[in-house]
């Protein structure tokens, strides 16, 4: 072979490669491309859910004290002790891909202990888009259903 043949065959060799990165390039800007466009289309038709800000109230009666201790399987947020009116709050991302985001705090009042499942992504995902406002009673939780019935609230019996 001579040396232009040789040279012909490495510029095709090299240009099908070159057209090779370009599509693969091209892939994967488009598919940047389609991510973004359903990141900033807004609410829950985004590929990533919203981060949700919890808040916890304290809303028992005769001034009692409420302690709280939230957390999920990996993280522990911590504890506090509310006065009536205060709330606890706590800022999280629920899972993309399945709907197995669950937080859990325990309640301290009086002489009772009390725990509850304050965000299960599968029975809150419909009602909470990005506050999740409960507030603390001595018979149970209550949730402020702002997705599904604006201001109403859905009160729940302590997790047994």
């Amino acid at each position: 072979m001579s040396y232009v043949s040789i040279s012909v065959h490495r510029l095709i060799d090299c240009a099908s490669r070159m057209v090779s990165v370009s599509k693969l390039l091209l892939s994967i800007l488009m598919l940047l491309t389609i991510f973004f466009a359903f990141q900033f289309k807004g609410g829950k038709s985004g590929l990533l859910h919203q981060k949700v800000h919890m808040h916890i109230s304290n809303n028992l009666t005769n001034g009692a004290k409420l302690g709280v201790h939230c957390k999920d399987k990996d993280h522990d947020i911590g504890a506090q002790t509310l006065n009536v009116g205060e709330s606890y709050n706590f800022v999280f991302r629920p899972n993309t891909f399945a709907p197995t985001t669950l937080y859990f705090c325990g309640f301290r009042f009086n002489t009772e202990f009390h725990h509850f499942d304050v965000y299960d992504q599968e029975r809150d995902d419909d009602f909470v888009e990005k506050e999740c406002h409960w507030e603390v009673h001595e018979s149970g939780p209550c949730r402020h259903n702002v997705m599904d019935k604006p201001n109403s609230i859905e009160c729940f019996p302590w997790n047994p």
